[in-house]
């Protein structure tokens, strides 16, 4: 019997591994070893079935609405069909919270994210007169004059990280892009960013300017010890202080917002607290049970603040 070289039949068969598809080697920094780690353990954990966790929308019945400085989660779903199942139960909001998972930035990536999101804004923009698109810059660029008719920019949003860390010998990347798209009849709320002072001027009727937030936050990545107790471990969670501004501008308290891409749950975190309603999902169970965890530690932690 000769040896060496593959014999038929040998081995395990491609794609039935760990991650069911061919794998392939590669060299990271070790500086990159715990991100890459969580990553992997994300995906791993998004085929474990996590029942009771959170509610999964059967055909024919209604989501529920939840009360002031609650939030409902429910899924997994992909986002398409939370929205058309709110718009089929004419379920209306005042924010719709969008951040898809941010393909490659190649021409390939940003076709497929121009795919996704045009049909998405079109369902978000059925059920809110605000909507908010996350991604990256070169590819919500893409985007520009593709949204439906009835939403109109309103503002083209940057969250703008200084601790990231350097990995190619070009520009750096440290930032991401968010379009804020409104429909007439969307309503700002400037006056939520007022300090003490201006809102005394206004009381009075001379106030000349409006103080509004501005169009760049800058704020750093969780990472290390930067704002701690709000990290979950999730990859890419943004901060509670980059989604805050988004919800101020578009809702008051009481108001409901939809987050049909949660991730860690960041905007319900912030909803919550800041004494809105949310209706989150995600596709990735995994996701949801972080959401649904953090979503229950700030519930008994402390009252929400208008």
């Amino acid at each position: 019997m000769p040896r060496g070289g593959k014999r038929d039949g040998a081995g395990r068969p491609s794609g039935t591994g760990r991650y069911r598809e061919p794998a392939t080697s590669m060299r990271i920094p070790q500086s990159l070893v715990g991100e890459v780690s969580e990553m992997l353990a994300v995906h791993a954990r998004r085929a474990i079935k996590t029942p009771n966790q959170v509610t999964r929308p059967k055909k024919g019945r209604l989501i529920s609405i939840p009360k002031e400085g609650e939030a409902s989660i429910i899924g997994p779903i992909t986002a398409r069909k939370l929205l058309e199942q709110l718009i089929a139960q004419k379920t209306q909001a005042k924010a719709v919270i969008l951040d898809p998972f941010y393909r490659a930035k190649r021409e390939t990536g940003r076709a497929a994210y121009l795919a996704e999101v045009i049909q998405l804004l079109d369902l978000a923009s059925q059920v809110a007169p605000h909507v908010f698109i996350w991604g990256f810059p070169e590819s919500v660029a893409r985007l520009v004059d593709h949204w439906p008719d009835r939403l109109k920019l309103e503002g083209w949003l940057t969250w703008v990280f200084r601790n990231a860390p350097s990995r190619s010998r070009s520009w750096r990347p440290t930032q991401q892009a968010c379009l804020h798209l409104r429909r007439k009849d969307g309503r700002l709320h400037p006056e939520a960013f007022y300090s003490e002072r201006h809102r005394a001027i206004a009381a009075t009727g001379k106030l000349e300017y409006k103080m509004t937030p501005f169009s760049v936050f800058d704020e750093a990545l969780l990472s290390g010890f930067i704002k701690r107790s709000e990290q979950t471990g999730y990859p890419m969670q943004k901060p509670e202080s980059v989604i805050e501004p988004l919800i101020r501008m578009s809702t008051l308290p009481g108001d409901l917002i939809i987050d049909p891409t949660c991730g860690s749950g960041t905007s319900g975190a912030v909803a919550v607290k800041l004494g809105r309603r949310a209706i989150l999902s995600d596709r990735s169970a995994a996701a949801l049970k972080v959401t649904k965890r953090r979503i229950a530690d700030i519930a008994v932690s402390a009252p929400h603040k208008a």
